[in-house]
């Protein structure tokens, strides 16, 4: 009944010793009474002899506290993953020197785990990153924790100056189950995959970004292709029998009259064939030759092609990897352009200048502006009197072959275009 009372194995142990020291003692009186000593030796042999054993087991129990504490120690400094001290092993054979190495091994064990742990979540950090692609990271308060260099590309500043940031102030929102952005225009652009993890005993949400506009772009390419090519076959067939029929009767005129009308038709035909011709080079998509070029020399040479227009020329990047040829039609392009839409003398300005993880190329005017930014980079769509429409699709065809993005703004001195490169 009294061992029931006793709830911790200290209070056994002290139990068992102090029973173990009291019969001991008893057992010695018992033996001295039956001799001829003296009751005050029999007194003092007895006291000494409980007082021997006392002493013994003070000691074995402080012994047994200083190994049971030494274990809690080695526990506790492994529940914190603190593997930089660990404790000396007192005994070589025996249940207790068991027990000490078994606590050593899976010291030892965890901390290799930890190591290999830390070794792969340091290669899965390298790897996000690495992407292009957004990725973020929020704890489980929904706070930023971590996020790769692709974050400016949607906030337009390094992810370090967010850190701590709640998720709300990002104009994310969680609808239905599913992460979305709150401004329709980049959630019309980014499409987002959530997931979450633990790590270190903390729950997080990862946050991926995928820029669904490039998978956007080449299905309505494909269809535009698609239509070009049914609308170029039959335009075609259309037009050869028909400028076949004016020059045979061309040649058979007689009057005037009829020779000028017969001519018209034809060179209509003639036009027709060109005009289809040109939009067919919306279809054709041109493989890259890419090498190191410098954007400086590249900026002065398109600029030194108009030399009645001004052009000032600002780059602090030093070279890109791109095809040269392509990009430089692409620049001529958007210049040509910008001369065209401004209405008085034209002033632009070159720039190349690094944002980020990323390198971009502006073309500035100081004209009006676009008038349409929604339908300017749709094929065939020109608020030129002669414009047929594929400048741009054609130059933001060139960018994105390059993994990059052309952007077509207005500012406050004029049309501004971007191409924005990853580096």
């Amino acid at each position: 009944m009294a061992l029931k009372l006793l709830t911790s194995a200290e209070q056994r142990l002290n139990w068992y010793c102090t029973v173990l020291t009291l019969s001991c003692s008893i057992l010695v009186l018992l033996l001295l009474i039956q001799s001829p000593l003296h009751i005050v030796w029999v007194g003092v042999i007895v006291s000494s002899v409980f007082i021997l054993l006392s002493a013994l087991q003070l000691r074995v129990l402080s012994h047994c506290r200083r190994i049971i504490t030494r274990a809690n120690w080695q526990l506790e400094a492994i529940a914190q993953s603190d593997f930089t001290q660990t404790m000396k092993p007192h005994y070589k054979t025996g249940v207790v020197a068991e027990f000490e190495q078994r606590l050593l091994a899976l010291s030892t064990q965890l901390h290799t785990q930890k190591r290999r742990y830390h070794s792969q979540q340091f290669i899965i950090y390298q790897l996000i990153d690495s992407l292009n692609t957004p990725i973020l990271m929020f704890d489980d308060n929904l706070k930023l924790a971590y996020a790769n260099g692709a974050f400016s590309s949607l906030y337009h500043r390094p992810w370090q100056e967010c850190k701590g940031v709640n998720v709300t102030q990002f104009g994310l929102m969680q609808q239905d189950g599913h992460w979305q952005f709150r401004d329709p225009t980049k959630q019309s652009r980014w499409q987002l995959h959530s997931s979450e993890f633990f790590q270190e005993g903390k729950q997080f949400s990862l946050l991926v970004a995928l820029d669904i506009t490039k998978a956007l772009r080449q299905q309505e390419l494909a269809a535009w292709q698609h239509l070009i090519r049914v609308i170029s076959h039959e335009i075609h067939n259309s037009l050869t029998p028909v400028s076949s029929l004016a020059q045979t009767l061309l040649a058979k005129a007689q009057n005037d009259r009829d020779k000028q009308a017969l001519s018209v038709i034809g060179q209509r035909c003639q036009h027709l064939r060109q005009f289809v011709g040109q939009y067919a080079k919306v279809t054709q998509t041109p493989e890259l030759t890419r090498e190191p070029i410098s954007v400086k020399m590249l900026l002065s040479s398109v600029a030194a092609l108009f030399e009645s227009t001004d052009i000032e020329v600002n780059c602090t990047v030093s070279s890109l990897q791109l095809d040269k040829a392509l990009i430089e039609q692409v620049l001529i392009n958007l210049v040509k352009n910008a001369i065209e839409a401004c209405t008085t003398e034209a002033q632009l300005t070159l720039k190349a200048y690094y944002q980020q993880q990323q390198a971009v190329i502006e073309v500035l005017d100081n004209g009006p502006g676009f008038a349409n930014l929604d339908n300017i980079l749709t094929p065939f769509y020109s608020t030129k009197a002669a414009g047929q429409g594929i400048g741009l699709t054609f130059s933001r065809n060139i960018v994105e072959l390059h993994d990059g993005q052309l952007v077509c703004e207005n500012t406050e001195t004029g049309g501004q275009v971007k191409m924005i490169f990853s580096i």
